[in-house]
């Protein structure tokens, strides 16, 4: 069934009617439609632009077709032109010309996006609720990670020790920000745009703020032309899941070669791992690298979007049209790789022993022990230079830094000289970056609580 066409003496060449349908990706707006169109004629009851009695029939008609769509999601499998048309088809089936009523007054144009809208709302809330719960898996990990100590890496070589703890955290705060971006998107996404038309607005003394309360929008759409044109809404939903999946990705990165045998710091789940098809000793971190790989899949989205839009007049343009797979497949795509690394997050295994090995070589120590002489009195740019000197000496010849360190230090700084052991131990380095944000167990531990506090907010 199609929509239009009485001006037309013919059918649309084949090959374009397969071209230009959209029911194949917009179907998964099904349950949007049926809803909106419920609100709708249920408006159009109350400002009697149809019967009170037409209205309920309506009504119920489309609540048993939504019945029907949950019960039996065989049903979309149809040639219809859209999802507009699917229903408008199935409610014609069911009351007859009467169906007609439903689309007084109203445009695919405002229906697509109001689906769209009413699906972002709900694929966001059940994103960050995922999303959550991965914030909540890195902060459990990083509580009993909180005083595991291990190196800490700048330009990917090994800089100065941290904690585990650290590191989960670091990572749990750039997803508790994914999470509010997410929620911000939601806010502005939830913006009702039924009753605009096409494009001029509504010629029916439709109540649209009502009509907002009743689909659960926080404020109706304040120019129509706006309203039917424009996908901001939904290019900073997909700008929200490339930016998570670039996160994703950076954790992804280092589960990834901290977990290698040359490191061995973790250990992955091997539920989330795949074998090799020749060596038999491979455990490969497929769950991860494909994380990884997908923030690309994302990023495509993303542009994709923003170039559909970037060149469009003012109006609905049938270019529109391929909004929605872009939006579909980075939601697909995010939402799952949330849900992967939970898993691998939650079953990840910490050696310790192998990470405060590697924490203790002292070359990690030089910031520290500038930083002690500073605190002794020596400007730190000398202490940064004498220390600097020190490591050459030890890579000249052959001695360690702390070796090298109490031949010299005496005559510079005895106090420093004299408590070399303690500014040696990478726990007692750790433990002394105490102030907030620091890798002190116990600041680890605030910080991992709160961002697991913080992502529990509404």
């Amino acid at each position: 069934m199609k929509l239009w066409g009485g001006n037309y003496s013919g059918d649309p060449d084949k090959d374009f009617w397969e071209f230009n349908r959209s029911f194949p990706f917009d179907r998964r707006l099904v349950a949007e439609e049926i809803a909106a169109s419920r609100a709708y004629v249920r408006a159009l009851g109350r400002c009697g632009a149809i019967k009170a009695d037409e209205a309920d029939r309506l009504d119920g008609a489309l609540e048993r077709l939504a019945q029907q769509v949950q019960a039996d999601p065989a049903c979309l499998e149809m040639d219809a032109e859209d999802v507009h048309s699917f229903v408008e088809t199935r409610l014609t089936e069911a009351v007859g010309d009467l169906a007609g009523q439903a689309h007084l007054g109203r445009s695919r144009n405002e229906q697509s996006v109001t689906g769209l809208r009413l699906w972002l709302r709900r694929t966001t809330d059940r994103l960050r609720d995922a999303v959550a719960r991965l914030v909540e898996a890195l902060a459990a990990q990083g509580q009993s990670g909180a005083d595991a100590v291990m190196p800490g890496y700048t330009h990917t070589r090994a800089a100065e020790p941290i904690t585990f703890g650290h590191l989960a955290a670091a990572h749990a705060w750039a997803l508790v920000r994914d999470h509010e971006r997410l929620g911000d998107a939601r806010r502005r996404a939830n913006v009702l745009p039924l009753g605009s038309g096409a494009l001029a607005g509504t010629a029916l003394p439709i109540d649209r703020e009502a009509l907002a309360r009743d689909l659960g929008f926080d404020q109706v759409s304040p120019n129509a032309l706006d309203a039917v044109m424009d996908r901001d809404f939904a290019a900073e939903f997909t700008f929200a899941c490339a930016q998570l999946q670039t996160h994703l990705a950076r954790l992804a990165e280092d589960l990834i070669w901290l977990s290698g045998p040359e490191y061995g710091f973790f250990a992955l789940p091997e539920s989330f791992t795949t074998g090799s098809s020749l060596m038999p000793q491979k455990k490969n971190p497929d769950a991860l690298e494909l994380v990884r790989g997908k923030a690309a899949r994302v990023d495509g989205d993303l542009v994709r979007l923003l170039a559909l839009m970037k060149g469009l007049p003012a109006g609905y343009q049938k270019d529109l049209q391929e909004d929605k797979e872009a939006v579909f497949d980075a939601a697909d795509t995010a939402g799952a790789s949330v849900v992967v690394m939970t898993g691998v997050v939650a079953g990840l295994g910490l050696n310790r022993d192998v990470m405060r090995r590697a924490a203790g070589r002292e070359d990690l120590m030089a910031a520290g022990l500038a930083v002690a002489l500073a605190r002794e009195g020596m400007p730190f740019r000398k202490a940064h230079g004498l220390v600097g000197s020190l490591v050459a000496e030890a890579q000249k010849t052959g001695s360690t830094l702390r070796e090298v360190a109490a031949r010299v230090l005496p005559a510079h700084s005895p106090g420093v000289a004299a408590r070399l052991e303690s500014v040696f131990d990478p726990d007692q380095a750790v433990r002394s970056r105490s102030a907030p944000g620091g890798t002190a167990p116990e600041a680890v531990r605030q910080s991992l609580a709160a961002a697991a506090d913080r992502v529990r907010r509404p």
